[in-house]
């Protein structure tokens, strides 16, 4: 989702600001594909360690520019839980030597297309929409933040507020991106005091601006980061400016990414003062993304989700969906949100509505053509052509040419084009392992996360 946005009193350079820059001689060896909806996709990686994913499509409005660092939540040191987050807005809003300071206000007049910030468990994304004449510019600027921000006093403690309003407004929501917080939190067997601690600014309030300094300048380094373009880049010699702008950066160090916590199967409810009805959510244990079986499993999430969205109707406010499994955000549980009754406080009672909707499915027949439908319709996430209707909106639509961006940047953080080649491979198999076998897997207790929000009493 891209961000709200305001206006912005900082202007973006042109591309006439960068004629001056001297070619850069592109590296040997970055594969170039044309892909059968007729866009261009190639990747390759600077001498700094900067891994640089492409996707060039002709006619679109806009060229996203995402950043992905391999900088998460499960990175938070303890007992400071929201430091992801905190770093993510400062790398974000810090001056830089070439640009002031810019506040969220401020985002509508500099990025009238569209940001966005995301913090993951794994990664945090830094995304920028340009128009084609602002796109050099623009890369500059994310190149001069890349190379290093001032972190100052009142820089740390605005973000510190953006932040912890934020994290804030993420458990007050009930809302299914809310509710998946909540519900891998659970999963995680995090403690309840963690969380309270980082809803009340404790955690972060003891940092000192050098402490956000040493972080960044080891952590937001290419060594450790995907730059993502998508949009239209005939014209442009991306080699060269892509070289020009990031290849003197010094590269640091790729930072190990931790263990993932594991994931345990758990029923909880949880009273909530601003509900007038149960809300509930389960998550699917996945096996993990790097298992052969995997493609099968999200293959098969895909279908029972759509399946349960016929059964179980239109969510009810504030939900705005049945089914959500943002794969290469958070690739270890698959969300659903099944209805609940009125006066439901029993979570377990989830997971059986969640049991009776795929035993209906098992005596169900699907034939071939849906699940073609899923194969075709999705492909374009590992790195596969696009729908004909997909491109007709990713040209005029900012949000979903986002989308492919970031989707971009995180396939590159979690494999390499042989990993994703042979998951497309086997997620396009017409034998692909389906039936009694995922079903039984969704049913089984051993994998399902139960989490019910239930009205306080008054």
């Amino acid at each position: 989702m891209i961000r709200r946005r305001a206006r912005m009193t900082l202007a973006l350079a042109t591309v006439a600001a960068l004629v001056g820059l001297a070619p850069v001689a592109a590296r040997a060896g970055a594969p170039t594909d044309t892909l059968s909806d007729g866009t261009r996709a190639e990747r390759w990686t600077l001498k700094n360690g900067l891994q640089v994913t492409v996707r060039n499509i002709p006619g679109c409005t806009g060229v996203a520019v995402v950043t992905a660092y391999r900088v998460g939540q499960n990175q938070d040191p303890p007992g400071h839980s929201g430091m992801a987050d905190l770093l993510g807005e400062v790398q974000f809003t810090a001056a830089t030597d070439g640009a002031p300071e810019r506040s969220r206000a401020e985002m509508e007049g500099l990025r009238p297309l569209g940001w966005n910030t995301q913090v993951t468990p794994r990664f945090t994304l830094l995304s920028e929409i340009a128009s084609a004449a602002q796109f050099p510019g623009a890369l500059r600027q994310v190149a001069d933040r890349m190379r290093g921000v001032t972190v100052t006093d009142s820089t740390l403690d605005r973000a510190r507020r953006t932040v912890m309003r934020d994290l804030g407004r993420s458990y007050a929501d009930p809302r299914e991106l809310s509710l998946s917080a909540e519900l891998r939190e659970l999963a995680q067997g995090v403690d309840d005091q963690v969380v309270l601690d980082r809803l009340a600014g404790r955690t972060l309030g003891d940092l000192e601006p050098q402490d956000v300094r040493e972080r960044l300048h080891r952590l937001y380094v290419p060594a450790n980061a995907v730059l993502a373009l998508a949009g239209d880049l005939s014209g442009v010699d991306v080699h060269a400016l892509v070289g020009q702008l990031f290849e003197p950066i010094p590269g640091g160090v790729a930072s190990p990414e931790p263990a993932e916590p594991p994931l345990k199967a758990v029923s909880r409810a949880v009273r909530r003062p601003d509900l007038r009805r149960p809300l509930g959510a389960v998550g699917i244990i996945a096996p993990a993304i790097t298992d052969s079986l995997h493609p099968d499993f999200y293959l098969n999430a895909l279908l029972i989700g759509k399946y349960c969205e016929q059964q179980w109707g239109p969510a009810p406010e504030p939900l705005a969906t049945r089914f959500r499994y943002p794969l290469l955000a958070d690739a270890r549980l698959a969300q659903f949100f099944p209805p609940a009754d009125p006066g439901e406080t029993d979570p377990d009672q989830l997971g059986v509505a969640m049991q009776q909707a795929i035993e209906k499915l098992a005596v169900s027949i699907v034939d071939k053509e849906t699940f073609d439908e899923q194969r075709i319709n999705n492909q374009w996430i590992f790195g596969g052509p696009m729908t004909p209707s997909l491109m007709k909106r990713i040209r005029v639509h900012a949000g979903t040419l986002h989308t492919l961006a970031s989707t971009m940047a995180v396939r590159a953080l979690w494999g390499d084009e042989g990993f994703w080649a042979r998951y497309l491979k086997r997620f396009m198999n017409p034998h692909i392992t389906t039936g009694d076998k995922w079903a039984d897997y969704f049913q089984s207790p051993d994998h399902i996360v139960r989490l019910l929000l239930t009205p306080a009493r008054r």
